[in-house]
C-alpha cells in the first residue's frame, strides 16, 4: 500500500540558504548517518535549475539498500521535487517547498510518496514513519544551523502566514 507523508516546519534559516543546502545531494553523507554513499549519476544543473541523477546506498538496523532518483530543482520558485527511478520501491517521490516568511525564517513543506516492493520493508518504515521523516528533518535543520546565519523571530506567530500557503503534495 502506497503511504504519503506531509511535513510543514518553520527553520529559522534563509529560504535560499535551505534550498542550497537540500540541493547539495553529494553531501548528504556527511550529516545524514542513514545514507552510507551518494553517487551523482548524471548533472544537468546549472545556477539552481536542471536536473541530476543520483545513487544511494542507505543503512537502517539491519536493512541495506541501493536506489536511484531523479532531482529537479527550481531554485527561482525554491522547489526540490525528486522522482524514483530504481531500487527497492514500487513507487517513491518527494517534494521540497521553501516560503520566506514575513520575518525572514523560512516554511518548508516536505511531502514523500511511498510504496516498498517488499511488504515487510514497508511494514518496518511504516511502523517508524513520523519519527524517520522527523530524523531526517532535523539533520538538515542541525546542518543549517552549523552553516548558515539564523534569522527571524524565536517567537514568530506562524499561524496567519501558514493557512495562506498551500502544503506540498501531488
Amino acid at each position: 500500500m502506497t503511504a504519503s507523508h506531509i511535513e510543514r516546519l518553520r527553520l529559522r534559516h534563509r529560504p535560499d540558504d535551505l534550498f542550497d543546502l537540500v540541493s547539495d545531494v553529494r553531501r548528504y553523507p556527511d550529516f545524514i548517518p542513514l545514507i552510507t554513499a551518494m553517487r551523482v549519476t548524471r548533472d544537468h544543473v546549472t545556477d539552481g535549475q536542471g536536473t541530476l541523477d543520483a545513487e544511494a546506498k542507505v543503512r537502517f538496523r539491519f536493512v541495506r539498500e541501493k536506489f536511484s532518483t531523479r532531482v529537479t530543482f527550481d531554485k527561482a520558485n525554491r522547489q526540490i521535487d525528486v522522482d524514483y527511478l530504481s531500487g527497492p520501491f514500487q513507487t517513491l517521490s518527494n517534494q521540497w517547498r521553501f516560503h520566506e516568511l514575513s520575518d525572514g525564517s523560512t516554511l518548508v513543506d516536505f511531502w514523500i510518496k511511498y510504496q516498498f516492493g517488499n511488504p515487510i520493508l514497508q511494514m518496518l518504515v511504516d511502523t517508524n514513519r513520523n519519527r524517520a521523516i522527523r530524523f531526517l528533518i532535523e539533520r538538515f535543520d542541525a546542518e543549517a544551523k552549523r552553516r548558515f546565519e539564523t534569522v527571524g523571530d524565536a517567537d514568530y506567530a506562524l499561524e496567519p502566514e501558514l493557512a495562506k500557503i498551500a502544503p506540498a503534495g501531488r
